[in-house]
């Protein structure tokens, strides 16, 4: 096993009714971060948009969804995590919750969610985390996850996200919701490259061909569609 990899598990609540603001201090005080570390639990990012809520969670390479809901309940804090969420998430759990993964940017291999996705660490990033809502409707879901399937990137894409400097990108689903994390260069600008990156080969053609499974205005350019979660 590269020491380098490590195993990722997302999670999407609501926090309409919730004050975030203690979890998050509890989760970035410096104690609590020792504490995570020790435990094989390496990263644990919280980012907004409105009333939802992403944890972004990297541990140990050994890890699965079971085992980090375990080490999470054993680390010494003043408020439950799990039980926190659960105020206005009844039915989440660090165990059960953990959101599908349908992109990866090169992927070569399948992962379940309670799994955890395997990893490698890229070195310095620059990092955005962006949502968009898809439509209700079966029968084009599953045309949007198989598109999106290992093996299924149209080529022209893949090669332009390399060429404006993506490092990583994935998009995780919690119902109709998609969650896009992408990681760049570190002095990757978004409103510098975003223009240039439209024209290059095929995307107009795909941006068009993707616009009938979101819910947003098919003329709207990428940065309108899918909208900033903010990191807290």
């Amino acid at each position: 096993m590269n020491a380098n990899q490590f195993r990722r598990f997302t999670y999407l609540v609501t926090i309409e009714n919730l004050d975030i603001s203690e979890f998050v201090a509890q989760i970035k005080s410096e104690r609590i971060q020792k504490q995570l570390e020790v435990l094989g639990v390496f990263s644990f990012e919280i980012y907004q948009k409105e009333q939802d809520c992403f944890l972004l969670v990297d541990t140990s390479y050994n890890m699965d969804s079971l085992t980090l809901s375990n080490t999470l309940s054993s680390v010494q804090v003043d408020i439950n995590f799990q039980g926190f969420l659960q105020e206005e998430n009844e039915a989440f759990s660090f165990e059960s919750s953990p959101l599908e993964r349908i992109y990866k940017f090169e992927q070569k291999k399948v992962y379940k969610a309670k799994e955890g996705q395997l990893k490698t660490d890229i070195g310095p990033k620059k990092r955005f985390v962006w949502t968009l809502l898809l439509q209700e409707d079966p029968e084009l879901m599953a045309e949007y996850k198989r598109v999106h399937s290992m093996g299924q990137a149209w080529p022209e894409i893949t090669a332009n996200m390399e060429s404006v400097g993506v490092k990583d990108m994935e998009i995780y689903l919690s119902g109709t919701q998609a969650i896009l994390i992408m990681d760049t260069i570190p002095d990757f600008n978004l409103e510098e490259i975003g223009p240039k990156w439209q024209k290059l080969p095929r995307e107009e053609e795909w941006q068009a061909y993707v616009a009938k499974f979101q819910r947003t205005d098919p003329d709207s350019s990428i940065q309108e569609k899918w909208k900033d979660m903010i990191a807290l």
